[in-house]
């Protein structure tokens, strides 16, 4: 029962992770001219709709997303349809996608990459925001893309391990 709902609680927790305890020993606090925002809990959605299939991603995205609004975002909304639309149209499941761990990377980097430009696009429009381009790219785009790409390829093969031990116990 508990490895059935075991990725639930394993995104719920980075959920909370990424807003308080990333928070507080965030680089930018010590003096880093870089902004790094974890997506960790959106890369393990992309990762677990690819391993499991896309109604896992766009159910999660969606959930998930919706928390982040509530939470973290001034509008409502703009998290809920970034994640979900992203991981479902990111989640393949093709045996070509799942057996190449550098694809899925490659995929789940994109997508990352797709939500943070999203967001910003989004809140440059509604006027939330008045960064302009350059400087998000160079301060905060650019540093998340990579700070998030070592992270994934440290944990994308544990993940996929873990995805497949979930199918074969719900199985």
């Amino acid at each position: 029962m508990i490895v059935r709902y075991s990725l639930f609680i394993s995104l719920f927790i980075l959920f909370i992770f990424e807003g308080t305890i990333y928070q507080v020993f965030a680089p930018d606090f010590y003096g880093f001219p870089y902004e790094l925002i974890p997506r960790w809990m959106f890369m393990l959605i992309l990762l677990m709709g690819i391993y499991r299939g896309r109604g896992y991603g766009l159910l999660h995205g969606i959930i998930f997303g919706i928390l982040y609004d509530i939470v973290y975002s001034p509008v409502l909304g703009v998290y809920a349809f970034g994640m979900g639309v992203i991981a479902y149209v990111l989640s393949i499941s093709l045996p070509f996608v799942k057996n190449n761990l550098a694809i899925t990377i490659l995929m789940v980097i994109s997508g990352v990459a797709l939500l943070e430009y999203y967001v910003f696009g989004m809140m440059t429009l509604l006027g939330i925001t008045d960064l302009s381009n350059d400087i998000f790219l160079t301060v905060r785009f650019i540093p998340t893309l990579i700070m998030n790409l070592i992270v994934l390829t440290i944990v994308a093969y544990p993940v996929k391990l873990w995805c497949q031990k979930v199918d074969s116990e719900i199985q």
